[in-house]
């Protein structure tokens, strides 16, 4: 019998019983994202508007702003300038981000570990500079650094580590105002694309916020909400510091990652953070009940978590029940709403789950499982789109290779050490 012919309108039924769920809960956690989207729509409309009814009333003139002048029919090359220039400004702010965050935190008594635009990333270890790749799913960039001591008694210093990189933006925008007065156009307007970017940036990072992860204005205002959250903030930094020179989760003690029961609408960033530690720590320990006791824990406030770590909760979810040979409409419904998560992100966490789930499924079921995932309406689609072949063995060498080339070692060894318990687990499972 031919895979579609077995699925029946029960078992799609089933499937969207498990699946409305979670869209329903990721809807309202994108719900923020959308605003903020449709937000930056609207003021660049209103600006658009605003020029072209000033140009009409003669109160503006474009010309005034051309940069250079093109001949009759190349006009449209003005929008190709800017938005290269534009791009331009988004990398060099997102170096100049970065090396604020830098310079303030070397203020504050941090040293520096590691400095990342895009997936360039310089680690310094053992006094030593290396380059690595880590691409981080929703970040531009990223500066690390080793914290101060944490002291119970004082207020830790977060702010202006937090807030150095907005803070530098601005000043680098004020920086450029000078060219204004060049009299060039070709001037004003390099410097007027600058801070408009810079502007955004600025905006963006400063003003309590959660686009998919917290901003870093958000992650400060968790910090002074919270003694706890500055702990956490504390850890987070002191983790992943120890793990790039080479520590291991298991050299932590469990009794770090213990928070007190949060109350309120939302659990900041930074405590999820201790929650999914704990989880891992349990898991690289061979404590697969206690393990589940905490990934069942957070399950419980999935509504308080921030999006990026509903993603992770899933993710560790689907592991567990494609090796429990769960049914194959709970597993459809999890795969559905991580699949975008498997197309775009090459992170070892993603990809161990990844794995997992093109070993312990065979052939059949994945394609079952991909039926179920294009149904719509309660019913099948006439036929599965073509998609790239893909192997557990292909998945275990990217691993490998990522492995290789990630900055925090601890962290990568962590993730392949889980990864070779998966396939020890299937091969005794064969056997």
């Amino acid at each position: 019998m031919d895979i579609k012919e077995q699925i029946s309108k029960e078992s799609i039924a089933k499937y969207n019983e498990y699946l409305n769920p979670m869209k329903k809960l990721r809807k309202k956690q994108e719900r923020g994202m959308l605003v903020f989207f449709l937000a930056c729509v609207v003021i660049g409309a209103v600006i658009g508007v605003g020029a072209g009814i000033l140009e009409d009333s003669g109160a503006f003139d474009w010309k005034l702003i051309v940069p250079f002048y093109l001949k009759k029919g190349f006009e449209f090359m003005y929008f190709v300038f800017f938005m290269v220039y534009f791009l331009v400004t988004m990398v060099l702010h997102t170096i100049i981000h970065e090396a604020g965050h830098l310079v303030f935190g070397l203020l504050s008594g941090y040293r520096f570990l590691s400095f990342r635009v895009f997936s360039f990333t310089i680690v310094k270890k053992d006094g030593k500079f290396s380059v690595k790749k880590l691409k981080l799913v929703g970040t531009m960039g990223q500066c690390l650094m080793y914290p101060p001591e944490w002291k119970e008694d004082r207020p830790y210093p977060y702010v202006l580590y937090n807030l150095g990189g907005g803070f530098l933006n601005i000043i680098t925008c004020i920086l450029m105002l000078p060219l204004f007065a060049k009299g060039s156009t070709l001037c004003a307007w390099i410097a007027g694309v600058f801070i408009f970017t810079g502007v955004i940036f600025a905006v963006t990072n400063l003003v309590p916020m959660t686009l998919g992860i917290p901003n870093d204005g958000k992650n400060c205002l968790d910090c002074k909400r919270s003694k706890e959250a500055q702990r956490a903030f504390y850890l987070q930094l002191k983790i992943n510091a120890d793990m790039s020179d080479g520590a291991e989760l298991t050299d932590f003690p469990v009794e770090l990652f213990e928070v007190q029961e949060q109350q309120g609408k939302e659990i900041s960033a930074l405590i999820g953070y201790l929650y999914l530690q704990k989880y891992f720590l349990y898991l690289a320990q061979g404590k697969k009940e206690e393990a589940e006791a905490a990934l069942e824990s957070m399950e419980q406030n999935k509504e308080k978590m921030i999006i990026a770590y509903l993603n992770t909760i899933d993710l560790e979810r689907l592991c567990i029940l494609v090796q429990k040979k769960a049914p194959i409409e709970q597993i459809a419904a999890y795969y559905t709403v991580l699949r975008a998560a498997f197309l775009q992100n090459t992170d070892l966490s993603v990809l161990r789950v990844k794995y997992a789930y093109y070993l312990f499924l065979n052939e059949e079921e994945r394609e079952m499982v991909d039926w179920l995932v294009f149904s719509k309406k309660g019913k099948l689609p006439k036929k599965l789109p073509k998609q790239k072949p893909v192997t557990a063995e292909k998945i275990y060498e990217e691993m490998e290779a990522g492995t290789r080339k990630h900055p925090v070692a601890g962290e990568a060894k962590l993730y392949m050490q889980l990864t070779q318990e998966l396939k020890r687990r299937y091969s005794n499972i064969c056997n």
